[in-house]
């Protein structure tokens, strides 16, 4: 890791050894790379609700690879949560599908929740944000807001977890790749950032207990062909609807070079949108933090800095994770497993102008880290 630091962010390890919740990942998960800071005032890109949709269709080329999800989060105060619908092998061509909703809840100072629920079926809409897991699912209105409701049991008191949110839009829809980008050694992939930012209304019941959320969230949509366990990737944003800001950073790290990173990176703020791509984006992972596994110790970028220079525009942004829930997917010998961490994080930055403007923020806000986790077993484990 050359100069970076090692540093221990605030992880949950108990929760990684519980294999109820194996099966559930968060892909956040995931993509490529990407900075989005989006005034609800100016459209960035030219999406509609069925770029939303529910994508697939067999064609028999790798319908086998085929994954899609969509992602949620949100905040309020100091609780958080994400949410995650996702589909992977719909035919079950391998026997490693996967339809399954995950949800995490964290509220300062308490000990994470945790639920997730695996069908063997589901129903999808082709021409608006629709999609449905046995009694979880989610819905967009005629005013365009997605009504999102389920119920799991808690991983680790098996209490009834149950939510129902409204996402209001509060930026307008980004087509992060828009067209099909390789992904993991043969895969490819698109990202729709749907809601940059989002008024987020509703409550989760655990139990007999309640909170009610009236926050800020985020949501976004990745599908594609490609291995599952396969691609790494990491991510970040933050959103303030308040300010009309939005951010979220991804990277695909395969096929990756210092001088042509796979990154993109957009900004849009106060009307005017900014665009930053391939040689104009650079990362630096400055700090990581380790931690064990099963038998293997493995580590994750804790923090990281992006400088990213167009000719009209620069931007320096540091990612602070705080805070991070790993889930593991398990694949049979001599696969790899795969790891996805949903991490809080703090978002600083400064853009800068050729002509002097600058515009400083500090959000609070989401990241993530997905991996191969090539676990050393012992026969019999």
């Amino acid at each position: 890791m050359g100069d970076a630091e090692m540093k221990n962010d605030v992880l949950h390890p108990a929760l990684i050894s519980n294999r109820a919740l194996v099966a559930s990942i968060i892909f956040v998960a995931i993509a490529s790379s990407a900075i989005f800071l989006l005034s609800s005032a100016v459209s960035a890109v030219n999406a509609d609700p069925r770029d939303d949709a529910y994508h697939y269709m067999k064609n028999g080329i790798d319908d086998q690879l085929y994954n899609e999800w969509w992602y949620f989060n949100g905040r309020d105060g100091d609780t958080h949560f994400m949410l995650t619908f996702l589909l992977s092998d719909p035919d079950n061509l391998t026997a490693y599908q996967r339809i399954q909703v995950q949800v995490i809840l964290l509220q300062n100072g308490q000990i994470p929740i945790l639920g997730s629920h695996q069908s063997r079926g589901f129903g999808g809409d082709r021409n608006s944000p629709m999609f449905d897991i046995d009694k979880n699912g989610f819905y967009s209105d005629q005013e365009g807001r997605i009504h999102i409701r389920g119920e799991v049991e808690d991983e680790a008191t098996s209490e009834l977890f149950r939510w129902d949110l409204v996402y209001e839009a509060a930026a307008d829809p980004w087509y992060a790749i828009p067209t099909q980008t390789k992904t993991g050694q043969s895969g490819w992939m698109k990202w729709l950032v749907y809601m940059p930012s989002a008024n987020v209304t509703g409550s989760f019941t655990i139990g007999n207990r309640t909170v009610d959320i009236d926050g800020t969230g985020y949501h976004d949509h990745i599908w594609g062909r490609f291995p599952l366990n396969d691609p790494q990737f990491t991510w970040a944003e933050a959103s303030n609807p308040a300010k009309n800001f939005s951010l979220s950073y991804r990277e695909i790290w395969e096929n990756r070079t210092e001088d042509n990173p796979k990154a993109y990176l957009g900004i849009q703020k106060e009307g005017e949108s900014i665009e930053f791509s391939g040689g104009q984006v650079k990362a630096k992972y400055a700090d990581y933090s380790e931690y064990a596994i099963d038998n293997a110790t493995m580590v994750h970028p804790a923090r990281y800095n992006i400088s990213a220079d167009n000719g009209d525009w620069s931007l320096e942004l540091a990612v602070g994770v705080f805070e991070s829930i790993p889930t593991v997917l398990d694949y049979p010998r001599p696969m790899p497993d795969r790891l996805d961490l949903q991490q809080l994080a703090l978002l600083q930055g400064t853009l800068r102008s050729k002509s002097g403007e600058e515009y400083v923020f500090e959000e609070r806000g989401f990241s993530g880290y997905s991996s191969q986790l090539d676990l050393l077993r012992n026969d019999g484990v």
